[in-house]
């Protein structure tokens, strides 16, 4: 039995490596994790969380499931919803968040941000 998960972990290993899907350095989502891939073995890939912690996954769960690549494209769109009190102004508020964005170095121009209200939160979506 054990031989069998090997070999379905150098399979997968292999098929990553063939076909690859991700690449060491991509912001990936598999298994229920997401992170930074550090290293592909031949049996298993290695991730670094957003909260530092390595993720050992072993390759045939990686190959036989889903993986979303955030890196594919070269940019990543970030949603953030701040909430604001029921006699806040939701105009002042989606000024102050577009005033943050245009002079933040790190948000690009395009495509273009947005700023909406979302029940009773503003919605903050993004392009870092």
């Amino acid at each position: 039995m054990a031989l069998n998960g090997t070999l379905q972990n150098f399979a997968g290993g292999v098929m990553i490596l063939l076909f690859i899907p991700f690449g060491v350095g991509d912001l990936i989502e598999t298994k229920g994790y997401t992170g930074v891939v550090k290293e592909i073995q031949i049996f298993v890939t290695i991730l670094l969380t957003p909260e530092n912690k390595t993720v050992i996954l072993p390759n045939g769960a990686v190959a036989n499931g889903e993986i979303t690549n955030y890196a594919t494209e070269g940019t990543i769109r970030v949603d953030i919803t701040f909430g604001i009190g029921y006699g806040d102004s939701i105009e002042q508020a989606k000024r102050i968040l577009y005033d943050l964005m245009e002079n933040h170095e790190k948000i690009l121009d395009y495509p273009a941000t947005f700023v909406g209200v979302v029940d009773w939160g503003i919605l903050l979506s993004i392009w870092p």
